[in-house]
């Protein structure tokens, strides 16, 4: 079974030394030490280190993901959790995920309407604040 250090499994994966500590200290990755004390990575933790910054981009936090890091080692996300408990899961995260894009949509919208009253008050020759 191929093994890498820590720094080989950043550069694979494109995330920090540090962060990959850091999963390892939660518990996400299972690294091995070697007699020096290095910690020594299976090839499959570039996949694991790759699904962690999926969930974390997808809005999920480091507990959630280590709540089900067994499912995730197994590459299935439901090992271990009634199907039910992970629908709930996803459902929640489904859910602030459309919050987030109602609120940026909002933002959007503002920065847009500001955009376009700037550059009418600039034709115009005179910027004034927004009514």
């Amino acid at each position: 079974m191929e093994t890498m250090r820590i720094g080989q499994l950043a550069s694979a994966t494109g995330v920090s030394v540090r962060a990959i500590r850091h999963y390892d200290g939660l518990g996400l990755l299972n690294a091995t030490r070697e007699e020096n004390r290095y910690r020594v990575f299976q090839a499959e933790d570039v996949e694991r280190v790759k699904l962690i910054q999926l969930f974390l981009s997808a809005g999920f936090r480091l507990d959630e993901i280590r709540e089900r890091a067994p499912c995730f080692r197994q590459g299935n996300t439901t090992l271990g959790a009634p199907v039910e408990e992970v629908r709930a899961l996803y459902a929640r995260k489904l859910a602030d995920v459309a919050a987030q894009i109602a609120a940026l949509q909002r933002l959007h919208e503002k920065l847009a309407a500001e955009a376009h009253h700037l550059e009418a008050q600039a034709v115009g020759g005179q910027i004034s604040p927004p009514s």
